[in-house]
């Protein structure tokens, strides 16, 4: 099996049009996988358009999306009729860990990689974890009640955070333009600087942070997801990703935006002397 990797735009999320004219150069295309929203950046993928031009260069390939993270922040009513296989695990909206879902369109058939007793619809065989069944069902439900405020409330939470950077740091620099990713994550580029420094300074002042994926099994390396959006690798180097979730604060924004200040400030003055 062989598989083409379709770059992504400069803002983050994938372009139908490169999408079509990929799939157009290629004959016999069985899979097109895509995710629904970047772990990384929290840029949201258009599948409505996304699902046009699949369809319309490849009808007979089967369209998944990975929508992990996309449970908490959008609403899986939307995605669903756009494709024929939905994945999602359940911690990532508070179920139990080691859980997952897969959403399979009437008519699609998916050779199983676990058999046995016929178990899943004889796509994975096993004995059923009844108690993590429930317990994904119940998250699941319980964040689709909660999604629309929460949303509101962590997306104007999100906005404070990255103006409140922004505007306090010189260098600071929005990986992705307003409305383009979901509420929960927030991602700037310290142009610059290094962001191993910023998180040693933030995890002193108890500010849990990531750099996204800037650190890949212990080899400095950039993110491939910066690297495809063509971000320059001096902001690569410094970029910070903030999660947000129905734990966090105004409190918490405020500490984090002036932690992360006085991280940045305290590196950039080192740099000059």
């Amino acid at each position: 099996m062989n598989g083409t990797v379709v770059p992504v735009t400069e803002q983050g999320p994938g372009s139908p049009d490169v999408i079509r004219e990929t799939l157009a150069a290629m004959t016999n295309v069985r899979v097109v996988s895509i995710m629904a929203v970047n772990n990384e950046t929290g840029a949201i993928n258009d599948l409505e358009h996304i699902s046009h031009a699949v369809k319309g260069r490849a009808e007979h390939a089967v369209l998944h999306t990975d929508a992990v993270q996309a449970a908490c922040w959008l609403d899986l009513r939307t995605i669903w009729p756009h494709v024929d296989v939905l994945t999602l695990s359940a911690h990532k909206f508070g179920g139990p860990k080691g859980m997952g879902v897969m959403v399979v369109r009437e008519g699609v058939h998916l050779e199983p990689l676990i058999l046995g007793g016929g178990q899943e619809r004889d796509r994975r065989s096993g004995t059923h974890n009844v108690a993590g069944i429930v317990g994904t069902a119940v998250a699941l439900a319980v964040t689709d009640d909660n999604r629309n405020a929460e949303v509101t409330r962590l997306g104007a939470l999100r906005d404070e955070l990255v103006a409140g950077l922004t505007s306090r740091i010189s260098c600071a620099v929005p990986t992705l333009q307003p409305g383009v990713g979901v509420a929960g994550t927030a991602h700037v580029c310290l142009d610059g600087l290094e962001s191993e420094s910023i998180l040693y300074l933030l995890d002193t002042e108890n500010v849990c942070v990531s750099a996204a994926s800037a650190c890949a099994s212990g080899a400095m390396e950039p993110s491939h997801v910066l690297a495809a959006m063509n971000v320059p690798r001096s902001r690569i180097n410094g970029s910070l990703r903030f999660s947000l979730g129905h734990t966090t604060t105004r409190d918490d924004i405020t500490k984090a935006v002036d932690a992360t200040v006085a991280a940045a400030d305290r590196l950039m003055a080192v740099a000059k002397k």
